[in-house]
């Protein structure tokens, strides 16, 4: 499955492709983990999904991906990081995973699977939290005021 990234400054206006998730992960994203056009201005990915209820539709925009798992392991969970605008602040966090089997003889899976979406250590969940308030989509003042409740 590959991802078409639209450059989200107008003045470019590039559409680039990613052949599958690791090349959207090890090539598509910056330091940051924010996604990135050629130009190397902020990208976006749109998706559009049916839901369960008649005419309903989820549409976000993936702007970003955080990596999860130990990058030598087959397992990797990861997150995207969703808006509801090319541009717009990041409101979500879709958790994902990919297995990769290539090298073995297998093949690139990706989503949830057999048992569900995926787990985390409680320490990798830490680490997210730590790096969402690194980057910007959750304040410091709003991770405290949940702690002291």
């Amino acid at each position: 499955m590959g991802w078409l990234i639209n450059c989200s400054d107008p003045g470019c206006g590039k559409r680039i492709w990613a052949d599958n998730i690791v090349d959207l992960i090890t090539t598509h994203i910056d330091s940051d983990v924010w996604l990135l056009c050629s130009c190397g201005k902020a990208g976006s990915i749109q998706k559009s999904f049916e839901l369960q209820e008649p005419g309903e539709t989820w549409e976000p925009f993936l702007r970003g991906v955080i990596p999860l798992g130990d990058p030598s392991a087959t397992y990797q969970p990861f997150v995207f990081l969703c808006s509801y605008e090319p541009t717009g602040p990041v409101t979500g966090i879709w958790f994902s995973y990919y297995k990769d089997l290539r090298s073995s003889g297998g093949r690139l899976k990706l989503g949830y699977g057999p048992g569900g979406p995926p787990v985390l250590s409680s320490q990798d969940f830490l680490s997210l939290v730590k790096r969402l308030v690194e980057i910007g989509c959750i304040s410091r003042s709003d991770l405290t005021s949940v702690l002291e409740t």
